[in-house]
């Protein structure tokens, strides 16, 4: 398997990061800045680095910027990990020479797909230069299916049965880790490069849903959903589920009306992904009763979503009461250092402390608190000392509630 260097400088992150990469077999170097982490990519050449974007002093992009320009570790894959899933973020680590990104919290099925896609992308080119897979699609580039592997369908299985789905995307990264994960899922697709070579494929008439990206060009996303549904008239209504980066609420609407089915935020997620595909195709089966189900019931609107976790790293009540009580304690310790950078006027102090916590926050499924802590960064970054304050006070509040959450668990997973 393959050696992996991570750079973060989160202790919640890094754990997680390393529990993942070694359950999958890989081998794993640690760094906590970009300084340490440049001295052992130099010195240890790993066959992969995850990058974390914001880091101590020298940030993330920064750091891979060296790397890139230096000849004994440019052909080294960098996948840089971000605390936000915003379009102006995968283009600055793309300018920046990352061959990928992965939005956190991290979750275990996507960040296999991408480590996978690039492993094998190097060992297909060891002996060349690495080149990005972020690269500017053609207009011309071909229209392919993705390569069925395992109990994937074949295209006319699929068809056939009434399962093949055509997807519409222009990023080539997304277009690879999609197929991935459409095939460890069971399905078959084809991958159209622009809204209008999705149209053209779609009057063919075999596809059973579209997955349909917003922003693509010669016909973006909203005209191919109006201009499917005006042709369909009275012909089956086929589902679309569109997909973006963005999770703005007029985006959202838009595609409402244009008719959409569904929507799902990027970068896609295994199971929600899974979950979609069985609500909208024919004769996908249902998801197995999790060993957290009646759990999951009982924190729907509560201080922690156990089905986050869940998809960080499956559903062992153990490995998650483990997390649960690292991220008490560093939580705890964070917190502290904010409070008092409010209580010193140090608005900025605030802010570094406010976005460590929130990245943390999300991945342990403290979703409530990690919009507080997104909050309070943001005020902490305009200098608004006095709008910290009035936070304050229901941070403590949400904290406490995350602790009383996790201080019960115990006994609720041992009822399992």
């Amino acid at each position: 398997m393959a050696r992996i260097l991570i750079v973060e400088d989160n202790h919640a992150n890094m754990k997680l990061a390393c529990l993942l990469l070694r359950n999958a077999g890989h081998t794993v170097l640690c760094a906590t800045d970009a300084e340490t982490g440049l001295t052992l990519a130099r010195a240890d050449q790993p066959d992969l680095i995850l990058m974390d974007i914001q880091l101590p002093g020298m940030d993330g992009l920064a750091a891979t910027a060296l790397l890139k320009q230096d000849p004994v570790t440019a052909a080294i894959p960098v996948i840089a990990l971000t605390a936000m899933a915003m379009k102006a973020d995968q283009e600055k680590t793309r300018v920046a020479g990352c061959d990928a990104y992965i939005a956190k919290p991290l979750r275990y099925q996507e960040l296999y797909v991408v480590v996978d896609t690039l492993l094998d992308n190097g060992a297909r080119q060891a002996a060349s230069a690495a080149r990005s897979i972020y690269p500017a699609v053609a207009a011309t580039a071909p229209t392919v299916a993705a390569e069925p592997s395992g109990a994937s369908p074949t295209r006319e299985e699929a068809r056939r049965n009434g399962q093949l789905i055509l997807v519409a995307e222009d990023n080539e990264t997304n277009r690879k880790v999609i197929g991935r994960q459409l095939t460890l899922l069971g399905y078959c697709a084809d991958f159209a490069n622009n809204g209008r070579q999705a149209l053209e494929r779609w009057q063919h008439g075999e596809y059973a849903l579209l997955l349909s990206d917003l922003q693509m060009p010669e016909m973006n996303g909203y005209e191919l959903i109006e201009t499917i549904r005006a042709q369909e008239k009275d012909s089956r209504r086929m589902p679309i589920v569109v997909m973006s980066a963005s999770s703005s609420r007029q985006e959202f609407n838009r595609g409402r009306t244009a008719e959409m089915d569904g929507y799902l935020p990027k970068p896609l997620q295994l199971m929600e992904l899974k979950a979609t595909l069985e609500t909208w195709l024919p004769g996908a089966a249902p998801s197995p009763q999790s060993h957290f189900g009646s759990l999951r019931r009982s924190t729907l609107g509560q201080a922690i979503d156990v089905t986050v976790l869940e998809d960080l790293f499956g559903d062992d009540p153990s490995v998650i009461l483990e997390f649960l009580t690292d991220f008490r304690f560093s939580a705890g310790k964070i917190a502290e250092q904010l409070r008092t950078a409010c209580a010193n006027h140090h608005p900025l102090a605030a802010s570094e402390q406010a976005h460590k916590l929130m990245s943390s926050a999300r991945a342990m499924g403290a979703l409530s608190l990690g919009e507080l802590c997104e909050t309070l960064e943001t005020a902490g970054k305009a200098g608004r000392s006095e709008t910290l304050a009035a936070l304050l006070p229901m941070f403590d509040m949400e904290l406490d509630a995350v602790n009383d959450f996790i201080d019960a668990l115990p006994a609720q997973v041992v009822g399992h």
